[in-house]
Parts: structure tokens; C-alpha cells; sequence
């Protein structure tokens, strides 16, 4: 039978089968009563028979917004009606829990769920060979909702959590912006916030900000678009949190005045493809990860300025968890892990891998160890970083402990202070052993000993170590411009006669000892697209001792 013809006498049916009590029954669900482009609908199905056997045809259509019907079929979904299965024995007592059958993206072709309505999947019995019902039919009615825009607005000073979210129409609060959009990998959000500042005092705003999946905040600049915890404690969470979200990208805003408990700005929990870009973070504090804390979770975190924050226990600046996040290209500075025992005062990594590159490093500090970077159980790469000015109890610039092995190559390292071992580098004797190269660590100071590297089991290649009061202890280099009388393969003493640049002071003069002095080719130390030079000349053949500057 065409479905034409067919669509009024199930409808028909539907409408008189509300009243019926027959056994056996079949009910139909979907997993949601809303969606969206790119979402997936799920469609399940229960059936029960409390009395004697029979035999029963099964009918699962869709009714579309027109009211137009298809069926599904055994070789896919038809523009018809006919039995999805014609005769099937239903056992006496026989019981089916709610079981998935199909699932379909959005948009879909067949069958065509696209357009935005009121829809229904229906399931309904019928004796075989005919259309007449044995039991109750069973409607699962959801809709499919208009396309979001692509872009909303909030304008804490001229809108109004009442309109429509158009730039013309503004909300006002980040808050309701959030509670209003639903994003997806087809139809992702960006939420433009202008100029101004957001807070409970200035325009009701409420933390946290629990972003979603596929949606974005996108500030006016880090400067003028400010989210301002105001040092309360909203249920000791982080002004922003992305749990379970992915797909999120926060830029161009400052976010201060965080209090909680872990991350006093931001805190993201088992997310992944999470992006913080050209943001400022400063003076918030927390626990764990003043600025921002990480849990099992890999953000990018990039070119922003993360400054003057404060944690009681570990990670002034950054706590990670069990995480891979990008950190590059950031200025990481004033930052303290204040609390007795405290680690990390820039960034404190527990077992936790990723990249930390290309970052400025400065006045960071730490009460026991790690006055820039604590690495505990984890190894991350630490690569062309500039570690300077960084205070802590041990390990100054960078520590590693409980069997940390970070990467540690082409940073500058300098004038670090350890009130007790290792200025520059701690190495733990429980597995610590990281590779070093070609890094340029000088001017560091501890109270104890190693001014430069306590190193343990460390690899030390292709350095410059020069100017601290103790270069090395309990280590030994090969290849390394040394101060002190260190042997090793390829060790040299004589002053790498450092001269400034256009980007440091740690340029080599062209007749330095360590020009072409390493222990392999610039080209397999990775370093043949930079320079030693304050001319820009790139490093060919064999590789320079300590530092390469990028190429201006």
C-alpha cells in the first residue's frame, strides 16, 4: 500500500490505540526530546507480552513535521508503509528491556530528519497481513530546533539578559549566554564579549562559567574585556571550569580575582581540544593551580600573560594532573606556590607529559622546590624557554623528582637562587634522569650546593655552564663549556665570551671556544634554523655549545 493512502488509517489507528489494553506491547524512545544540527538521535525500543503467545507484525515509522510517513523496512527506511517485520511468534511471558535499534546524525537523508519541527518515531502491532492494531501504539515525539548563529553577543554595560543575543540585542551575562546556546561539531558557537567588566558587583555576572562543547568566549582584548572573580569563593571553584567539554576556545579577556579550590581562574577536568589564547590571568589564587589547574585534560595554552598568582599548595601559575597540555609562548612571571611543602611556582607537572616551549619564565617562586617548573612523576618536554630570576628551595629554575626525565633543551637558564640544593636544575636520585642539551645555564646560585645542576642521572650534552658557583654536582657533562675544571668528552673551560643581540646577552662572539665545539651536526640537534649570532647567522655543521635565539 502507498503511503498516502496508508497515513490515514494509521493515523487512525494511533489516535484509537491510546484506549486499547491487548497484549502483547511495543514502546519506542528516543534518547533526547531536542536537537540540533550535529547532534545524533538514538532510537530505542521495549516490548513485553504478560499472556498467551501470538503472532504480531511490527511497524516502526517516522512522522515528519507535514505529516508525511515513512517506514522502516530490512534494507533501510522507505517513503511507504509496510511492516518493518511481517510476522514474528511472540513467546507467552516474554519480556525485551529498552533496546537500541538506530541511531542517525543530523542532518539525515533517510530517514529525512533535517529541517527544523516537531517530529515522532512511532512503533505499533498489528495482527499479520492486516492493519488491525492488537495493542497500544507507542509515540516518542522530539524536535529539531531552528540553526543557531554562528556568533552571539554580551555586553555587560548596554545589554540586557531579556534579548535575543544579537549584536543588535545583546545579553548581558556570560551566565545566561551560556545557559542559551548549544554548539556542535556542525554548528559550533563563539560568544563575542565586548569591552567591559564582568562581575557580581559591576553587572550580576555569576562564576562558575561552565563551558560546553563546540562553544567559544571571544573577548574584546585581554585588556578591556575582564572577568573579575572580585576574591570570592563561589563554592571554591575556578572562575571558568570545562569538564567533560571539548572543542572550547577562550581568548582576548582577562580573567582575575579567581578564588578556589582547584584552578582560581580556570580549570579543566577530562577535556580535550581546549584552546586559552591572548588572555591575561592574574591575581587569582587557589590550592592547586593558582592561574589555571589541569586534570586529566591536554588545552593549548597560548600567548597569554599569567602573572601574579598564588597557590597554597602547588602550581603558583599552572597545576597539572595527569595531563598533556601545549604551553607556549607565554610570559609566566610573578607567579608563587607560598604554602609549606609547596612546588612550582611557575608550573608544577605531576604525572603529567605534554610541551612547555618558547615561554618567559620570571620572579616565579616556590617554598621547596621548583621556583619555575616541578616535574613529580612526569616529563614533559621543556624546550627554548627563558628560565631567569626564579626563586625556590630547591631546583630553582627547574626540578625533577620521582622519576621525572623531562627533556630539558635550548633554554636559557640564568641567575636562578635555591635556598638549598641545585640553582639552575635538581635532579632527584629516584629515577630522575633527564637529557639536557644545548642549554646556556649560568649566574645560578644555591645555598647549599649546585649552583648550576645537581644532577644525578642526568644526560648533560652541548651546554654552556658557566658563572655559577658550583657548575655541577654529583653529574658530569661531555661537550660543555665549563668554568670549572670538570672532565668530560669535549669539555672545554675557556669563557664562551657571551655578547648581546637583538633578542638576549647570550649571543656567542664569531671566535667564542664553543662555536662548532658540540658533539653532533646542527642539523640532528634540530638547531640549523637558529643561531648562536648576533648577525642571525643560522648554525651549520657542526652544532654550537649552549643556546640558539631564533632567527630575527
Amino acid at each position: 500500500m502507498r503511503f498516502a493512502t496508508l497515513f490515514v488509517a494509521l493515523a487512525i489507528s494511533l489516535l484509537a490505540a491510546i484506549t486499547a489494553t491487548a497484549d502483547p506491547t511495543v514502546t519506542i524512545y528516543t534518547d533526547a526530546g531536542t536537537y540540533q544540527s550535529g547532534d545524533t538521535i538514538e532510537v530505542s525500543l521495549s516490548a513485553q507480552n504478560d499472556h498467551e503467545a501470538m503472532s504480531v507484525a511490527v511497524y516502526v515509522g517516522i512522522i515528519l513535521p507535514d505529516g508525511d510517513i515513512w517506514s522502516t523496512q530490512y534494507d533501510g527506511w522507505r517513503h511507504l508503509i509496510e511492516p518493518w517485520i511481517p510476522d514474528i511468534y511472540v513467546p507467552a511471558w516474554f519480556e525485551m528491556a529498552r533496546t537500541p535499534f538506530w541511531s542517525f546524525d543530523l542532518p539525515c537523508a533517510v530517514p529525512p530528519v533535517a529541517d527544523p519541527g516537531d517530529y515522532a518515531f512511532a512503533a505499533l502491532l498489528t495482527y499479520p497481513g492486516t492493519f488491525t492494531y492488537v495493542s497500544t501504539a507507542s509515540l516518542a515525539p522530539f524536535a529539531v530546533g531552528s540553526p543557531q548563529p554562528s556568533v552571539v553577543y554580551v555586553d555587560a554595560d548596554a545589554g540586557s539578559d531579556t534579548g535575543d543575543g544579537s549584536e543588535e540585542d545583546p545579553w548581558k551575562t556570560m551566565t545566561h549566554a551560556l545557559s542559551s546556546v548549544q554548539g556542535s561539531e556542525m554548528n559550533p558557537v563563539t560568544i563575542h564579549v565586548a569591552a567591559g567588566t564582568y562581575s557580581a558587583s559591576a553587572n550580576g555576572e555569576t562564576f562558575p562559567l561552565n563551558m560546553k562543547s563546540w562553544v567559544s568566549m571571544q573577548g574584546e582584548d585581554s585588556e578591556q574585556t575582564v572577568l573579575d572573580g572580585e576574591g570570592r569563593a563561589w563554592g571554591w571553584e575556578a572562575l571558568i571550569v570545562c569538564e567533560d567539554a571539548s572543542s572550547v576556545c577562550i581568548e582576548r579577556a582577562k580573567i582575575t580575582g579567581g578564588l578556589g579550590f582547584q584552578g582560581g581562574g580556570m580549570y579543566f577536568s577530562d577535556s580535550t581540544s581546549v584552546i586559552v589564547r591572548d588572555c591575561i590571568i592574574a591575581d587569582n589564587s587557589a590550592t592547586c593551580g593558582g592561574a589555571i589547574c589541569c586534570s586529566s585534560a591536554d588545552p593549548l595554552i597560548i600567548n597569554c600573560e599569567i602573572v601574579n598568582n598564588d597557590a597554597g599548595q602547588e602550581g603558583g601559575g599552572i597545576s597539572c594532573w595527569g595531563s598533556s597540555p601545549t604551553i607556549v609562548d607565554n610570559v609566566i612571571s610573578g607567579n608563587s606556590a607560598s604554602g609549606d611543602g609547596a612546588c612550582g611556582g611557575g608550573i608544577q607537572c605531576n604525572g603529567s607529559s605534554g610541551i612547555i616551549a618558547n615561554n618567559i619564565f620570571a620572579d616565579n617562586e616556590a617554598r621547596s622546590c621548583g621556583g619555575a617548573i616541578g616535574c613529580f612523576s612526569g616529563s614533559p618536554t621543556i624546550h627554548q624557554n627563558t628560565i631567569i630570576g626564579n626563586v625556590s628551595g630547591r631546583g630553582a629554575g627547574i626540578d625533577c623528582y620521582r622519576g621525572s626525565s623531562p627533556p630539558i633543551t635550548n633554554n636559557v637558564i640564568a641567575g636562578n637562587s635555591a635556598r638549598g640544593w641545585g640553582g639552575g636544575i635538581y635532579c632527584d636520585w629516584e629515577g630522575s634522569s633527564p637529557d639536557i642539551g644545548n642549554n646556556t645555564i649560568v649566574e645560578n646560585t644555591a645555598d647549599d650546593g649546585a649552583d648550576g645542576i645537581y644532577g644525578a642521572q642526568a644526560d648533560i650534552i652541548d651546554c654552556i655552564i658557566w658563572g655559577n658557583g658550583d657548575d655541577l654536582y654529583d653529574c658530569s657533562a661531555t661537550y660543555c663549556c665549563i668554568e670549572d675544571d670538570d672532565e668530560g668528552e669535549g669539555n672545554i673551560h675557556d669563557s664562551p665570551r657571551f655578547r648581546d643581540g637583538p633578542l638576549g646577552k647570550y649571543y656567542l662572539h664569531p671566535d667564542s671556544p664553543c662555536v662548532d665545539a658540540g658533539s653532533r651536526s646542527a642539523a640532528d640537534a634540530g638547531l640549523s634554523d637558529r643561531t648562536t649570532q648576533a648577525d642571525g647567522t643560522p648554525d651549520t655543521g657542526t652544532v654550537d655549545m649552549g643556546y640558539h635565539y631564533p632567527i630575527p
